[in-house]
């Protein structure tokens, strides 16, 4: 059964403007009845709560005010320290969207009519267990909808200095959810408290960090709740996102801990790069791809004719440009997001990815994960040195933080609650492919070798880059001659199609598999279906690696195949023509240039090719690791002969 997805929508500036004045007012002062034991049943310390102008009662309502203990922190009554400011517009911000997305909440679970009943004295009494828990409910939504916003607001604010401050913060001793204004009226109180009376907050920088870490522990509290609220489902099956940021409320999950900012790269072209003519061809098209995704439907009408693989891998020797293919790639993605107006995340997995503490692994995993799940942004997510990260979960000594990470990215990339939107592209780049596990292997939906320069003409091209900034700056420094049948970087001409750079019929690398392939045509015609089921199983039969994922990958890169072609150019300058469409209109001009790429190309011919050069490779990297440990260990005999032919000799003196 398809996933249904949660429908996405916007908080506009107008919906808060209504509630300013009204949060303003608890802003400038806040009462609350606290309860006067000096201790809360959670161990709290509430000495500090108590006001020392006055005695307290139980039933004397207390007040408080934060507008007041951040003028005392600016120590100015006129104007407000920058931190000051940009902690009350947070707060305020926050309360705004708050009672909004609460209003939405009562609107579309029915509580609306429910308070207006009890407002007119209609309400039935067989309706009250309903109305109260929804009124619970709509005020957990409100604190977590105002504290999501403001950690979001002032996660990033002097981070730096702000990381350095320690704060004995006790908790928060109540959190009141009886309805939405003694809600507000609680936690501000209890924040203003702490502010004005507990003795942490001497600066702006206290200032920051306590407001943090009460909202973060009023988030806490809320989760805590969360199983046992009623009627919650009309807030958590709808995403909210604020207009002109990147706030997103996903019900009660919490934000990521570090707002999500894609990593810098050097601008490189796909140009710069020597050889490697099919990686670039196939990155250039698979960038491309991900930018027909819809932000309306958030679907992408390439993912429909199954030209976009979710997982891609690049392997090659070190040196042969697989960092620079990064670069190349995430460069032309940006470019193109910039002339479309799509927000782009250059999202590459962090290096301290791996943790040493138990299930910390997992923990940072699942936080690099969720940022690819964001459907309003195009998410390219590179992994160099996969084999570091991804190793085989079987070799001896590998930790248990790299088999937590494999686990975290099996279920993220094709397990039961891994949707792909199209919006996002997951690719590994390696040296030592069969060190990677088999599992992830298994995942990867197009795989493609990078040799690096390989002719006389790459070799020259690639020197060619070089020197010529010693040209530009002197004419006559350079005083090599140019060779007189070749102009510099022609070999670096992009292809115009995949066609171009393979053969019509496959050359076999390996005689295990061409023998395969010629006994089963022997006894089934090449061109029949039916071939391609039997020689499927003989290959299972000889090598057990083999799987139905297999087989999904191979027709993966078929549909590559008849989908390869160029995304008219002058879409990018007039988006109107495509980008701007409806779904639908996108999913019938792509299926007319697909229909104009088929014209030609024999079905069974482009199957084949993708089938044996799937096979092949994947037994060539299963294969690699064992004649590499058997190198290694002649290697190491070598030494040892040599060293026992020194030793004897006598030699060993420097």
């Amino acid at each position: 059964m398809e996933k249904q997805e949660s429908s996405l929508l916007k908080i506009k500036e107008e919906d808060l403007s209504q509630y300013k004045d009204e949060i303003t007012n608890y802003l400038k002062q806040v009462g609350w009845k606290p309860d006067n034991k000096s201790t809360s049943s959670s161990g709290i310390d509430l000495n500090f709560l108590t006001n020392v102008n006055k005695a307290m009662n139980l039933a004397q309502e207390d007040e408080a005010s934060v507008l007041k203990a951040a003028i005392k922190i600016s120590n100015d009554r006129i104007i407000l320290s920058s931190a000051s400011s940009q902690i009350l517009n947070a707060v305020r911000t926050g309360y705004c969207i708050g009672k909004y997305v609460a209003s939405q909440y009562a609107e579309a679970c029915g509580l609306g009519l429910l308070q207006q009943k009890n407002q007119n004295g209609s309400l039935h009494q067989s309706e009250l267990p309903e109305f109260h828990d929804k009124s619970q409910t709509q005020s957990a939504v409100l604190l977590f909808s105002a504290a999501s916003y403001i950690q979001y607001a002032l996660q990033d604010y002097l981070a730096d200095q702000v990381s350095s401050i320690q704060i004995d913060f006790g908790g928060i001793p109540e959190v009141s959810l009886t309805r939405p204004s003694k809600a507000i009226q609680c936690s501000l109180y209890y924040y203003a408290a702490y502010i004005e009376r507990s003795g942490i907050v001497h600066s702006d920088l206290h200032f920051v960090k306590l407001t943090l870490l009460y909202f973060e522990r009023l988030m806490e509290e809320i989760i805590l709740r969360k199983n046992a609220l009623k009627y919650a489902d009309a807030f958590s099956q709808n995403h909210y996102k604020l207009e002109n940021s990147e706030f997103v409320l996903q019900g009660f999950e919490t934000q990521s801990s570090v707002r999500v900012k894609g990593m810098q790269f050097n601008p490189t072209r796909m140009e710069a790069i020597v050889a490697n003519k099919q990686a670039k061809h196939l990155f250039k098209r698979y960038a491309e791809r991900l930018l027909c995704y819809d932000f309306d439907t958030k679907k992408n009408p390439i993912n429909e004719l199954g030209g976009l693989p979710s997982i891609t891998m690049a392997e090659g020797k070190p040196g042969t440009g697989k960092s620079m293919l990064i670069a190349a790639t995430a460069t032309l993605i940006q470019e193109r997001c910039d002339q479309l107006g799509y927000p782009f995340l250059f999202w590459p997995l962090p290096e301290t990815i791996v943790s040493t503490f138990q299930g910390g692994t997992a923990e940072r995993a699942m936080e690099w994960f969720k940022p690819m799940q964001d459907p309003n942004k195009i998410v390219f997510a590179p992994i160099d040195d996969a084999e570091n990260n991804l190793e085989e979960r079987t070799r001896q000594g590998v930790s248990a933080g790299v088999r937590e990470f494999i686990g975290v990215f099996l279920r993220n990339t094709e397990g039961a609650y891994a949707v792909n939107l199209g919006n996002r592209l997951i690719s590994l780049f390696t040296n030592i492919p069969d060190q990677i596990d088999k599992a992830v292997l298994s995942r990867i939906q197009m795989r493609i070798s990078m040799e690096g320069a390989s002719s006389k003409y790459d070799f020259m091209d690639q020197d060619y880059l070089w020197w010529k900034k010693y040209k530009e700056l002197d004419k006559k420094f350079v005083d090599g001659k140019n060779p007189k049948d070749y102009d510099y970087m022609d070999a670096q001409q992009a292809a115009k199609s995949i066609n171009e750079l393979v053969n019509t019929t496959y050359e076999f690398e390996l005689p295990e598999v061409q023998e395969l392939y010629h006994n089963v045509g022997k006894q089934v015609d090449t061109t029949a279906h039916e071939f391609f089921g039997q020689f499927y199983n003989q290959v299972l039969e000889k090598y057990p690696f083999f799987s139905s994922r297999d087989l999904r990958n191979i027709q993966k890169a078929v549909d590559a195949r008849l989908i390869d072609f160029d995304l008219p150019e002058i879409w990018w300058d007039n988006p109107d023509d495509f980008f701007t469409q409806p779904y639908t209109k996108k999913l019938d001009i792509l299926k007319d240039l697909m229909k104009q790429n088929m014209k030609g190309v024999s079905f069974t011919d482009v199957r084949l090719y993708e089938a044996l050069n799937y096979i092949e490779n994947s037994i060539r990297i299963n294969q690699t690791g064992v004649n590499r440990e058997i190198k290694e260990q002649a290697k190491r005999m070598y030494i040892q002969q040599q060293a026992n032919k020194t030793l004897l000799s006598g030699d060993i003196n420097d």
